[in-house]
């Protein structure tokens, strides 16, 4: 798997800027709420380091990236008030939702089977 920039926002901060749009009078035309960017081997070393008991996909660091994002800013957003959640936040608190509701393996060997957000359908699993 190559290592790719992923643009993460979370859905509650995404909720909180569609009623901070919609509240305030001066807001008017688009917004972006895009508040974090991370590439793959760095989404997994911090998924590691909070949950080393689950298998990952590999992820090759000799390479550069396979697919450029455009920089995109949620300044014009952040100038009405948006103060969207730190990553680690929103991926931590995503890991939990996804143990709670069954949709990882268990890494106490509960018998969970294991599937992955579709984000991940096309990588492998690590060896």
């Amino acid at each position: 798997m190559n290592d790719v920039m992923w643009e993460i926002v979370d859905v509650r901060d995404v909720a909180d800027a569609l009623l901070l749009v919609y509240e305030k009078p001066e807001s008017s035309g688009r917004y972006i709420s895009a508040s974090n960017y991370i590439t793959t081997k760095d989404m997994l070393e911090l998924l590691r380091k909070a949950h080393p008991n689950y298998n990952y996909v590999k992820c090759k660091t000799d390479g550069e990236h396979n697919s450029p994002i455009t920089p995109t800013s949620s300044e014009k957003l952040r100038n009405l008030g948006w103060k969207p959640r730190k990553l680690e936040e929103t991926l931590l608190d995503s890991i939990e939702y996804y143990q709670k509701t069954g949709l990882l393996q268990d890494a106490e060997g509960e018998g969970y089977s294991c599937h992955l957000p579709e984000m991940f359908s096309f990588f492998h699993a690590a060896e």
